[in-house]
């Protein structure tokens, strides 16, 4: 999955305001959280996979899939 690919998935759902993303890891703005991993991995010059931003983006997008299916 590319960066515009998930971006265009998150743009395509109805996300909640906060989000569990594991037990150490809440994100309370959703909205912000989004915006501001997606600046991070623009800016990321080297492999997307090693990218923190990214990493979080995946485990985000993964906790609202587990979320919906609850």
């Amino acid at each position: 999955m590319t960066p515009e690919e998930l971006q265009h998935y998150f743009q395509s759902r109805d996300l909640p305001k906060s989000l569990e993303i594991q037990q150490d890891m809440h994100v309370f703005d959703v909205e912000r959280f989004i915006s501001t991993s997606f600046i991070h991995v623009g800016l990321w010059k080297k492999d997307l996979s090693k990218c923190p931003s990214w990493v979080r983006l995946l485990k985000f997008k993964d906790a609202l899939e587990n979320n919906e299916k609850a």
